[in-house]
């Protein structure tokens, strides 16, 4: 429905004539005479029919040309992106047969103006899309037909003649695509002073030297390889988005400006939570998207995500790069010299980057300053008005039509139409914020026996919430509270749901799955999957993968003071104490399907089973992608109050021990059990002490804090003498081994190690008695006692062999090739690397396969094989990729340089530059 304020708005802007409501009456008598499908009678009208101030065409009964020529553009839009080029031509060239000229063409007024040229605008990227998707069938003479006209017709569109420029030298008029940038260039400088963009100037380079890459790729049909396809990042439209037209207009003339000149660098938009700023930029960057054919990127920020981490600049940054085809061992860890290659990578691209949830021009700052042609789109609650180059946009509440039209879209029209008053009502009472309207919808879509006026008669009884509409974070509270509401009041499902919303505060995790949520509601498995789906169709929830959800962040928000509000304090610490049980219970079980040979440290029993696990690749997925919530979730047990909480929080931690040993995650390794030592020392609990003690000196070895670690290390070690525990002792022993190696204290590691031995033979531990021949070997090693060590090794080999644990087997094998180059015999020592590489694959243990990677670099170095130690060398510095131990990454880049020294004519073909990126 449009009412008649706006067409007289949009007719005559903001002076319409004292006649101004009776012309309209004119004009819409004029257009029934034409649209009726009986002109001349009076009522009941069947296409252009009278609602209250307003008018509305009756859906089903009109087609609208404009609507047609938009699909088919979505549609050449989906089949490019498919890869099927003819397909989409015919869907383009099925877009363009629509025209027959100037759109309302004669039309006056301020809407016609700004849809002419909105039009226009989309009318002329056809025509260019076209022209490309006829260069890349391989249609050049066809081509450079239909961009000659286009020129004509538009003379400083900037991509129409690049594509004119390509489409000639293709033809073999290399002359006459250097003429076309001549003369581009001199309409730019005769009309508007500037001079041609960098894609330009650089396509002219390109011609001028007759660059080999301007030659045409073969589509699929040929065999021949396509190129890389730009980033097309961004998420789906919102398929309801009422309203914000004067604002899409701004955004896509910023974005995408009519005399096809650079966008504006950067656009923010800012304003309330709940005003709909994602979905209004989603929507600008998908109407803008053609003018940026380079790509266009997508990062979520998590800058106002209650419970969550906000991203850091270098993360960002290192999404970029990667999105743009860098490799990711090529990404800088320092974030300026990170930036500096963002820019780089940008210049003569026209690419769009939209940057989601900014927590303010902080978190942004290192993303701007890009080269001409590329525009970054913010949203988020803190003002940018301080950035450099900045338009910002003010996101503010819906007009009453568009909050109305808003709820008529979610509802029904016939409903919210049959009592337009209490519409009107019920659209003030959400405080014209998308939110709030959203949700009240919702409300009505679950209880179809409720109108408009029953729905506004509740939201003004409750007066505190009619208050909390008013502003700011209240707003959606308010508005979160009625869909609690109508689930709580529902059937038996509904009340689950409801259930499950208050118990998914008590867990700040990023992502929930059926298990996670059986185990804080003591539900069985398919109930919990039940809940979590009528929370995702009431829109409270969002599927983020296959069995996974993610709470949108202010509901994320809303589920923590419900926790709050509606549970117990023993109810919340049931299920926290719920969630960690299963959390720890699977992940020492995954561990142990994993590798059954490591030795799981000690666990309180709990009645929560882990779940089923049985092969290692879903026990190594399950660890790999449940990790952060896992770390995150003991983290925030340790930080409570309760003794019984904290404590198990701390187990929970203690049971990563091997996960995070196994993908070297040496930060998280430290925090958790620096939060356990606080937990054992606040409780005095001496078992939890005497763990963290031992872990956190793992920790702190591996980050190169050796003496420090020895502290902790020694301090394990007498609490496990103190409480009589041998195994304990023993595998302190160990452990304390490896610190004094570390600190070249090898005399004393070779005597700890026998102790060690001892003890394991004492208490028949196999495991315990493979690692201290382990210690010895490197001890021995390292004072020159090569013959001890090698005889050892050779004990320690068939003891894990027969044992089946490939861990220790691959530790021997590294060392035992270590001692073969001792001895100057590099050949032996590469078969006993690859064999220890397989088994560090196997067993998915990063830190064994990059060291063995950079040996078997030095190896077929020495072995003068420059060729095969350079692609070691390479694959070394990848898999450290997967690593955040800074120790890895020097051994792989030391290597790699002094095979760059070694063979210097190698140095011209490196493709992965020290000191890049480490991501865990």
């Amino acid at each position: 429905m449009v009412p008649k304020d706006m067409l007289i708005s949009g007719l005559w802007g903001d002076r319409p004539p004292n006649t101004a409501e009776q012309s309209v009456y004119t004009y819409i008598a004029g257009l029934r005479r034409v649209l009726e499908p009986h002109p001349g009678t009076r009522g009941p009208y069947a296409v252009l029919v009278s609602r209250s101030r307003g008018y509305a065409l009756e859906r089903g009964q009109m087609q609208v040309d404009v609507a047609d020529f938009e699909r088919h553009l979505a549609e050449a839009r989906r089949l490019h992106s498919a890869g099927d080029h003819r397909g989409g031509l015919r869907a383009l060239d099925a877009a363009l047969a629509h025209w027959s000229g100037p759109a309302l063409c004669g039309v006056p007024g301020p809407f016609a103006e700004a849809e002419r040229a909105r039009l226009e605008e989309l009318r002329l990227s056809a025509r260019e899309d076209h022209a490309d998707t006829l260069l890349g069938l391989g249609l050049h003479q066809e081509a450079a037909a239909a961009l000659t006209d286009l020129a004509a017709e538009a003379p400083l569109r900037e991509r129409t003649r690049d594509l004119l420029m390509l489409a000639l030298y293709r033809c073999g008029r290399q002359a006459d695509a250097l003429q076309t940038y001549m003369d581009i260039k001199r309409l730019l400088a005769e009309r508007l002073g500037v001079d041609p963009g960098t894609a330009l100037r650089e396509r002219y380079e390109l011609i001028l030297r007759a660059d080999p890459s301007l030659a045409r790729v073969q589509d699929r049909a040929s065999g021949a390889k396509a190129p890389a396809r730009p980033p097309r990042q961004l998420p789906r439209a919102a398929s309801v988005l009422v309203g914000r037209a004067e604002e899409l207009v701004r955004l896509r003339s910023l974005l995408s400006p009519w005399d096809g000149g650079p966008p504006q660098a950067v656009v923010a938009i800012t304003g309330a939570p709940g005003a709909g700023k994602s979905a209004l930029a989603v929507r600008a960057a998908h109407a803008s998207s053609s003018a940026f054919p380079d790509g266009q990127l997508y990062v979520n920020l998590q800058g106002a995500t209650p419970g969550g981490e906000r991203l850091k600049p270098i993360d960002v940054l290192g999404r970029l790069l990667r999105a743009l085809g860098l490799p990711g061992g090529a990404v800088p860890s320092e974030e300026d010299e990170a930036a500096a290659v963002l820019r780089d990578r940008l210049e003569g691209r026209r690419t769009l980057i939209l940057l989601d949830d900014a927590a303010g021009p902080e978190q942004v700052r290192a993303l701007l300053g890009l080269p001409s042609g590329n525009a970054v789109l913010i949203t988020s609650r803190e003002s940018h008005a301080e950035t450099d180059d900045c338009v910002q946009l003010v996101l503010g509440r819906l007009l009453r039509s568009e909050a109305v039209t808003v709820l008529a879209k979610l509802v029904g029209a016939e409903r919210i139409a049959a009592d337009p008053a209490a519409a009107d009502r019920l659209a003030h009472l959400c405080d014209l914020l998308p939110l709030s309207l959203r949700l009240a919808a919702a409300r009505l879509a679950e209880r179809p026996d409720w109108t408009a006026r029953d729905l506004g008669t509740r939201l003004e009884d409750r007066r505190r919430t009619l208050h909390e509409l008013e502003s700011g974070r209240r707003a959606v509270r308010s508005s979160l509270e009625l869909s609690y509401e109508g689930l709580a009041h529902g059937g038996e499902l509904d009340r689950l749901a409801a259930r499950t919303m208050c118990h998914l505060g008590v867990l700040h995790v990023a992502s929930l799955t059926p298990e996670l949520v059986s185990a804080l509601l003591r539900e069985p498995v398919d109930a919990a999957e039940r809940a979590l789906g009528r929370l995702a169709r009431a829109h409270l929830l969002e599927i983020s993968g296959p069995g996974r959800y993610r709470l949108h962040d202010l509901v994320r928000l809303f589920t923590i003071e419900l926790a709050d509000a509606r549970l117990l304090p023993e109810a919340r610490k049931d299920a926290l104490m719920s969630a960690l049980g299963f959390y720890g219970a699977t992940a020492r079980h995954a561990s142990t399907v994993l590798d059954p040979h490591r030795v799981q440290l000690p666990w309180p029993t709990v009645p929560q089973r882990p779940l089923a696990l049985t092969s290692a690749d879903e026990a190594r997925d399950w660890l790999e992608e449940e990790l952060p919530d896992v770390v995150a979730t003991a983290a925030q047990a340790m930080q409570s109050e309760d003794d019984d909480v904290a404590r198990l929080g701390a187990y929970v931690g203690f049971s990563l021990m091997w996960q995070l040993t196994r993908g070297a995650h040496r930060h998280e390794q430290r925090d958790l059990n620096r939060q356990a030592l606080a937990v054992g020392e606040r409780t005095g609990d001496q078992e939890i002490l005497s763990l963290a003690h031992g872990q956190f000196a793992h920790a702190l070895v591996n980050l190169g804090r050796e003496t420090e670690a020895l502290l902790h290390q020694r301090a394990e070690l007498e609490l496990r003498r103190a409480l009589r525990d041998r195994f304990g002792e023993m595998r302190a022993l160990g452990n304390l081994g490896v610190v004094l190696l570390k600190l070249e204290r090898y005399a004393e590691a070779r005597e700890g190690a026998e102790a060690q031995r001892a003890i394991a033979r004492e208490i028949g531990s196999e495991v315990g008695e493979r690692h201290s021949l382990l210690i010895r070997v490197v001890a021995c090693r390292e004072l020159g006692d090569l013959t001890a060590a090698m005889s050892l090794l050779g004990e320690v080999l068939a003891l894990a062999q027969a044992a089946g644990d490939r861990y220790h087997e691959s530790e021997g094998l590294a060392l035992l090739s270590e001692l073969c180059l001792d001895r100057g015999d590099p050949r032996t020592a590469k078969s006993y690397l690859e064999r220890g590489l397989r088994l560090a694959r196997e067993i998915g243990y990063r830190v064994s396969e990059c060291e063995s990677l950079a040996m078997l670099a030095r190896v077929h170095r020495l072995l003068n094989e420059p060729a095969r130690a350079l692609a070691y060398a390479r694959e070394a510095l990848a898999a450290r990729q997967r690593s955040a131990d800074e120790n890895l990454s020097r051994l792989a880049e030391d290597e790699l340089r002094v095979i760059e020294t070694a063979f210097p004519e190698l140095r011209a073909t490196r493709e992965v530059p020290p000191r890049a990126a480490l991501t865990g």
